[in-house]
């Protein structure tokens, strides 16, 4: 009896020395990770800041805090610059799972882009998950956030729930995905008075976005640039699924879009909407939208349902943007203003 305790003693004490060894290479992993990542990112002009780092996660996983960062962002990566920051970013790799990391943030964050004001905000949970490769950067990340608290200039913005999934491949050709995106937001409710005010409801139930981003991705240069190399080598954007629940109006449908000759957007879309009468009905109550153009709207859109099949639900709404133009069928809604591109030859404007 005592031998067969010694014996397991022994190998209690080996399996806990295992473990140790296991959790320090994985900590060293992770320390050599954020420090190539600090390395690249000033190499490439980044500034990144952060307090002490801090070492956690025994026995089951290896984890760093990275309490009070700040990343800032400039040309040629972002042309305008952008900036985040936030109170404690926490990396994580699970034992278990050594080829997933998990990058947690808690408490106050803050973006910023370009000229434009800090926008805050805070989130229940708000977590990125993303796959650990020795031999390559990763190419695919999901956001999974809850209770996400907007605050100034959009104070009162929340989203219940929003999640996502990307995946991207800078170097992919004409044709292929470069990138391909998939965003949806639950309980979406919208800043209180003295916000305007949404005609169709406060809330939104929900709303979803799945897009593919043909490539190439070019390389970071000015706007009017890369919009160029990217329309040269057959770049363009594909909306593969919209779907908007908002008060009575349902929209789902998929879109295309891509630059024209002279550098403007164009494209196409097929929506089917649902709770039409309702939704205009809404808008007019709410002065968002004069009696007499809710009358017109309803006349065109009844038009437009003469071809549906038996048994379609909604109304079917083709939409095109050619010459800066926005059409409904061959109805003519709008006339979009002029994309002027900053850097674009001969322009020194931006509008």
């Amino acid at each position: 009896m005592r031998r067969l305790l010694t014996v397991l003693l022994a190998v209690l004490a080996l399996a806990a020395a295992g473990s140790v060894l296991v959790w320090r290479w994985a900590e060293l992993r992770l320390e050599d990770g954020v420090a190539q990542w600090r390395a690249g990112a000033q190499t490439d002009g980044w500034t990144v800041t952060s307090g002490p780092t801090q070492r956690g996660g025994w026995p089951l996983a290896a984890e760093l805090v990275l309490p009070d960062l700040a990343v800032t962002v400039g040309a040629p990566e972002v042309p305008a610059g952008a900036a985040w920051r936030a109170a404690r970013l926490a990396l994580r790799v699970d034992l278990l799972r050594p080829g997933t990391l998990l990058a947690r943030v808690t408490g106050a964050q803050a973006v910023k882009l370009g000229a434009g004001p800090e926008v805050g905000f805070t989130a229940d949970r708000f977590a990125v998950t993303l796959p650990l490769a020795a031999d390559r950067p990763p190419g695919q990340a999901a956001l999974d956030a809850s209770q996400v608290r907007v605050g100034p200039p959009i104070d009162g913005l929340t989203f219940g729930l929003l999640q996502g999934q990307a995946a991207w491949q800078p170097s992919a050709g004409a044709g292929v995905p470069a990138i391909t995106l998939r965003l949806s937001a639950e309980a979406i409710a919208l800043p209180p008075p003295p916000a305007p005010q949404a005609a169709l409801g406060s809330h939104i139930a929900s709303a979803t976005v799945e897009g593919v981003l043909t490539g190439p991705l070019p390389a970071p240069a000015g706007p009017y640039a890369m919009a160029a190399a990217w329309r040269a080598g057959g770049g363009a954007l594909s909306l593969e699924r919209i779907a908007v629940g908002w008060g009575p109006l349902g929209v789902t449908g998929r879109a295309a879009l891509a630059f024209d000759a002279a550098m403007q957007p164009a494209g196409t879309a097929d929506l089917r909407l649902v709770g039409v009468d309702d939704a205009l009905a809404a808008l007019v109550a709410g002065h968002t939208l004069p009696a007499a153009t809710a009358q017109a709207a309803r006349a065109v859109l009844g038009l437009l349902t003469l071809g549906a099949g038996p048994g379609e639900a909604g109304v079917a709404v083709p939409l095109t943007l050619r010459d800066q133009t926005l059409a409904m069928g061959s109805f003519p809604l709008a006339r979009l203003p002029r994309l002027l591109w900053p850097d674009a030859p001969g322009s020194a404007t931006v509008q």
